[in-house]
């Protein structure tokens, strides 16, 4: 995209990594050289692993890693930018509106919870604190991920009992304070104002994550009540913590993914590894963080059912980040995991290049800064749509087209006609976010991702694990002790949090 290309009048704060997230001022880091992590305190120096990371820091401390490209010998591809505003704006070829009513959109085979399950996972892997949505070329090394590569629940634990003390009860330095008076046992701890003292800041911005963030901190204040007859101090959160990790790693490889990328790619990966994903590497590919993971976008529904009172709901009508939570809006997980065998719960939506209308036009004051001369002072519609977002980190990152990245993987290319993208389209070739999401609905009813989306996604994780040698993987024979005949998924999870009693 060339300078003359852009929109005029357009200032873009730079991206959090999470599109429904405000983004961070570019004031909170320094460029530095490329290949380097920056350490806490703004020491500089060269290349050290996550594992000697881990030993500096202990508790997740603030590492910074660069991204990598997944297919670096790949052509890139830059879209015209009205050809993504075409695209993406309320009433576009994306509107869900336009499908008709009869059309499926239940995913039979992906709860509705799912969708905020994979928020909380991207909130543990990545936070970039410094790309520019407006920028060219940028390259991988060139942007960080704010905190490290690994699920270790950081989002959770912050950097742990000692530097983090806040977050935690001062009885024991372990278990996790949640609630408030008015509202003890459904909300996570805020101060005065509303807003949440949590790991991550994120995992308030919709109610959702925050029952979830609250689920994984029940859960792991449970796991200390059973384990406080056996150890104390230190060694009581670092034990407890270790096993709830390892049950949560559990949950992603065994259920998280396995949903989203199908059995047939899964069972691959199990038994040949990842082939793109360099071996030893903590990084995450600029693939999957500005495309593939996209990919929730796509699963978000129009209306949710939370509770028996609470029902026909859009999700940004839910809770505002920053606020206190209502008790009666409560989430009741069954209506978005099968934890009540009477009930079925939602369905995720399928995917398809179809989103869900809120998301074309997010609130202005979640992406502030866009206001344009040329919509009369107001924001650029472009900027207030998650998918036209989502395609200028196309450009930013000059990533591969869809159909390229198919070719390298021996998969089906897909035409745009295929693909439906519009007659107008300036392009032979599709957007790598959009080409997955129609990949998954053309080669999988929109049940799960296609080879391309799938193969990023899987790989990613898979490597994410194999390539933390604190993970569960590097320990031969565990089994998870929580949960139902050696299995763990997160619906043992949320059951043992909503039993818990902080008593």
């Amino acid at each position: 995209m060339s300078d003359k290309s852009r929109t005029p009048g357009v200032s873009a704060p730079v991206g959090s990594g999470c599109p429904f997230h405000r983004g961070a001022g570019n004031a909170m880091l320094s460029r530095s050289p490329s290949g380097n992590l920056v350490r806490p305190h703004g020491v500089v120096g060269p290349v050290i692993s996550s594992k000697s990371a881990n030993v500096l820091n202990g508790d997740n401390g603030p590492v910074f890693a660069d991204y990598f490209r997944m297919f670096p010998d790949l052509t890139p591809s830059v879209f015209n930018v009205e050809d993504l505003r075409a695209l993406t704006v309320p009433g576009g070829p994306m509107d869900v509106a336009n499908l008709a009513p009869d059309v499926p959109q239940e995913n039979p085979t992906i709860p509705a919870g799912y969708t905020f399950l994979g928020q909380f996972l991207d909130h543990d892997l990545t936070f970039d604190v410094f790309s520019d949505i407006n920028s060219k070329d940028t390259q991988p090394n060139q942007t960080r991920d704010a905190i490290t590569p690994t699920l270790d629940l950081g989002n959770v634990y912050g950097r742990g009992p000692v530097q983090d003390a806040f977050l935690f009860d001062q009885k024991d330095g372990a278990t996790l304070l949640f609630g408030r008076p008015d509202n003890p046992d459904g909300d996570v701890l805020r101060n005065s104002q509303g807003t949440a003292i949590i790991g991550d800041p994120r995992n308030d911005d919709n109610m959702f994550v925050n029952q979830l963030q609250l689920a994984f901190i029940k859960f792991h204040n449970q796991v200390v009540k059973d384990l406080s007859s056996s150890f104390s101090g230190g060694d009581l959160f670092t034990e407890a913590a270790r096993r709830v990790r390892w049950h949560y790693q559990w949950l992603v490889y065994h259920d998280f993914v396995r949903r989203f990328i199908g059995d047939e790619l899964y069972e691959k990966l199990v038994d040949n590894g990842p082939r793109y994903f360099p071996p030893g590497l903590q990084q995450i590919p600029i693939e999957f963080s500005a495309a593939a993971y996209r990919m929730g976008h796509a699963t978000v529904r129009e209306y949710y059912q939370v509770n028996a009172t609470y029902s026909k709901v859009q999700i940004f009508d839910l809770h505002n980040s920053g606020t206190f939570l209502s008790p009666n809006k409560r989430v009741d997980w069954k209506y978005f995991f099968n934890t009540d065998p009477s009930v079925t719960p939602q369905g995720a939506k399928l995917f398809d290049t179809y989103v869900a209308s809120e998301l074309l036009q997010l609130p202005p004051v979640l992406v502030p800064g866009f206001d344009n001369p040329q919509y009369n002072g107001k924001p650029d519609p472009l900027y207030l749509s998650l998918p036209g977002r989502n395609l200028l980190r196309q450009n930013e990152f000059t990533l591969p087209a869809g159909q390229t990245v198919a070719k390298a993987l021996g998969a089906t290319q897909y035409t745009n006609t295929q693909l439906g993208l519009p007659a107008s389209w300036g392009s032979t070739v599709a957007p790598l976010w959009y080409y997955i999401l129609k990949e998954a609905k053309l080669a999988n009813n929109g049940r799960f991702l296609g080879p391309v989306g799938g193969r990023i996604v899987g790989e990613t994780f898979f490597s994410v694990l194999l390539n933390d040698p604190t993970s569960f993987l590097h320990n031969k024979g565990w089994k998870p002790t929580y949960g139902t005949n050696g299995d763990f998924t997160i619906v043992d999870l949320l059951r043992i949090a909503d039993a818990y009693t902080a008593s």
